[in-house]
């Protein structure tokens, strides 16, 4: 089967659309966002945001055409959950059970799972570094301890010249850090340096949403960041309130017609941005 009619049902029952990248990589879109997959010898792995929309039910929905691996990029409260009847789902770490993904990967086809959940359903994380063979490629996992939030992770798929960013870039929006969850904007800022550094002039950065970027993008991306969170953290160190950061020369106003055009208003992000210096979580 291919990648389209596989992924059909995952977002929401409408039609996705697919680029073909190299390497069997394809990125599908739809009401649920960016999914990237990879189909070959090894069989299928889905790499997303899918707060949810993978769930049980969908799955079920698939019949024998279950995805081998999945990779959930952005921890929230729905838990990818499988049958155990060869399809490999993976977490963030504080899942159930903590495994790299190449002690998965010798898994038998059918063989159960040992450590199950309340529905009867396993749920296996993954550890931080884990890098693993599939369909001719080296898939890399890049955790991120603090960025939007606690435990998300980006995906590298080196043949296809791609990283799928999840959630820890919104482009035209400021990111929607989460400090009560463990996100910092330090945190982030350091997570895109890395990321940056891992790519080169032809990587294409993919976000949960919106077109794919490239690394002069990303720079530019960081660089907007740091600029923000340095003039708060210097208007703090003189004493001044928020309220007067927001209001006397904001640091975001240079920014705002670029990336104030989603849910996060400029004094809403220089609101976060002073949140996460004044509660830095412990790796910041």
């Amino acid at each position: 089967m291919s990648i389209r009619s596989l992924v059909g049902g995952l977002l929401l029952g409408l039609l996705p659309t697919a680029q073909a990248l190299p390497d069997g990589v394809s990125v599908i879109t739809g009401a649920g966002g960016n999914v990237t997959a990879s189909q070959g010898a090894d069989g299928v792995l889905l790499i997303g945001s899918f707060d949810g929309l993978l769930d049980a039910d969908t799955l079920a929905a698939l019949g024998t055409t279950l995805p081998r691996l999945v990779i959930d990029t952005d921890p929230d409260d729905a838990a990818l959950s499988a049958s155990g009847d060869g399809a490999v789902v993976l977490r963030r770490e504080g899942g159930v059970v903590r495994t790299s993904v190449a002690a998965l990967l010798q898994r038998e086809a059918r063989k159960p799972f040992k450590t199950e959940t309340a529905a009867g359903r396993p749920i296996v994380a993954f550890a931080s570094g884990d890098s693993f063979p599939f369909n001719g490629d080296e898939i890399g996992i890049f955790r991120v301890p603090s960025g939007i939030v606690s435990g998300a992770c980006a995906v590298l798929l080196p043949a296809a010249d791609t990283v799928h960013l999840g959630s820890l870039l919104t482009p035209g929006q400021y990111p929607d850090i989460d400090v009560g969850q463990g996100g910092s904007i330090a945190g982030l800022i350091a997570a895109i340096g890395r990321l940056i550094n891992l790519g080169g002039a032809e990587t294409r950065y993919l976000p949960r949403a919106g077109d794919a970027v490239d690394r002069e993008a990303l720079i530019a991306y960081r660089d907007m960041l740091s600029s923000i969170l340095n003039a708060v953290r210097q208007a703090m160190l003189r004493g001044d309130s928020l309220a007067r950061i927001q209001h006397d020369a904001p640091p975001t106003a240079a920014y705002d017609a670029a990336w104030g055009q989603g849910a996060i208003s400029g004094a809403q992000f220089l609101a976060i941005v002073h949140e996460s210096l004044q509660n830095p979580p412990e790796d910041d």
